[in-house]
């Protein structure tokens, strides 16, 4: 979990919900609780209900083994000038990792998707 500050200054322990369909799609969510989680996507992918989705906290544990992905920008071949294999985790260009994510943000936000 991250910790945050909101507008009061009250602290705020952000987490990330892992949002998963049985066709194999995944999101992940970064806010406080389960409930914004939930309140947020339903809004944002205007979903009409969860009941065939699995919603759980995702473990911080593996916040650093987990990426933000570019899909823009697919691995080139290895002979290219500038390739380093540790930029690339499934063929695509890695952003930063969720915990990267989670020290700079303090804002409900879907942050990864494997829907691209």
């Amino acid at each position: 979990m991250s910790i945050c500050v909101d507008k009061n200054q009250n602290l705020i322990k952000m987490n990330i919900y892992e949002f998963s369909y049985s066709g194999g799609e995944t999101d992940w969510v970064f806010a406080p609780d389960i409930k914004e989680a939930k309140d947020f996507y339903l809004r944002f992918t205007g979903c009409g209900d969860l009941t065939l989705t699995e919603v759980k906290k995702f473990p911080k544990s593996k916040w650093n083994e987990a990426y933000l992905l570019d899909p823009n920008e697919i691995e080139p071949d290895e002979d290219e000038e500038d390739y380093n294999e540790d930029d690339y985790s499934c063929g695509l260009k890695i952003i930063e990792t969720f915990a990267e994510y989670a020290e700079r943000n303090t804002i409900t936000a879907m942050i990864a998707t494997t829907e691209y």
